[in-house]
């Protein structure tokens, strides 16, 4: 999917990165593991950016999203019983799902699929976007990856560490407690701050710089920690590197070609909406029956 998406401009020697590669294979991927039609991705990524970045500073639109894209879910819900057959992909296997021999009910459904487009749409996306930027700022990292491809697997973490799009989440205190001075309550809300952990300098030396061979980068806490930790983490970082290695295997010396553009308000997550990069042109590679 890489490949063939970086086929797709690389004759131009320009492209916006994330609009064209970093925000579709993800987004493809999981539409793709749900059952869903991915040819809509477009459709999707608008609901879930929207839902994510758009309600603190314009909740009508982002209200408007949420619904849409319930909407659509359950459409496709509908569709699935009407016919008999679950199938066989993650979208059944939720739809047919039990907990300790209880069906999920439609809300439950729901939400476990609403997780997946929201892991799928923008974290990994904005991980990776987070990375390319960096590297452009640091030439001589990108040189060392270049070099070393190998490296990128070990890298992961250091990179989750320093440019984790997932600032923090909110949870809610189960019973009363003092933490560290401070008492908090049953029904409180507590934000976990992951990025401050990740550049906490009293675990982290130099947390603001990023060091390909830092020996304890895997105590990033990108993911969370505990129960609640990322259900997709295995599948992003799979993701993530095979996007960073088709970048700088194809496009070596890519350079930042405009104004990067964040999301307006980053609320938990801290992303590029837009990456304009150019670079030497380069041939499409031969996929084999591509049109």
């Amino acid at each position: 999917m890489a490949t063939q998406m970086v086929n797709e401009f690389i004759e131009r020697g320009q492209c916006d990165i994330v609009g064209e590669l970093t925000t579709p294979l993800p987004a493809k991927m999981i539409l793709m593991m749900l059952g869903f039609d991915e040819s809509k991705y477009l459709q999707w990524v608008h609901w879930v950016h929207s839902m994510v970045h758009d309600r603190t500073h314009d909740q009508e639109k982002a209200g408007a999203a949420v619904m849409e894209m319930f909407g659509e879910i359950h459409k496709n819900m509908a569709e699935r019983r009407e016919s008999g057959d679950f199938g066989d992909d993650v979208f059944g296997r939720i739809l047919g799902g039990q907990i300790d021999g209880v069906p999920l009910d439609d809300s439950q459904i729901l939400m476990y699929t609403v997780l997946m487009m929201l892991g799928g749409m923008d974290t990994t996306s904005g991980l990776t976007g987070n990375v390319l930027f960096e590297l452009a700022e640091r030439p001589e990292l990108r040189q060392q990856l270049i070099d070393d491809p190998e490296q990128i697997k070990n890298a992961t973490d250091e990179f989750l560490r320093h440019c984790t799009p997932t600032l923090g989440m909110a949870r809610t205190v189960s019973r009363d407690v003092e933490f560290y001075g401070s008492q908090l309550h049953a029904g409180d809300r507590a934000v976990l701050m992951f990025a401050a952990a990740n550049r906490d300098p009293a675990v982290f030396e130099d947390p603001d710089s990023i060091r390909l061979d830092r020996e304890n980068s895997k105590k990033q806490m990108a993911f969370g920690v505990g129960i609640h930790r990322c259900l997709g983490s295995h599948l992003a970082r799979v993701m993530f590197q095979e996007m960073l290695s088709e970048v700088l295997d194809r496009l070596p010396d890519y350079r930042l070609d405009g104004t990067p553009k964040r999301f307006e308000d980053a609320g938990e997550v801290w992303a590029m909406r837009k990456l304009p990069i150019a670079f030497t042109p380069g041939p499409r590679i031969d996929l084999g029956g591509e049109q």
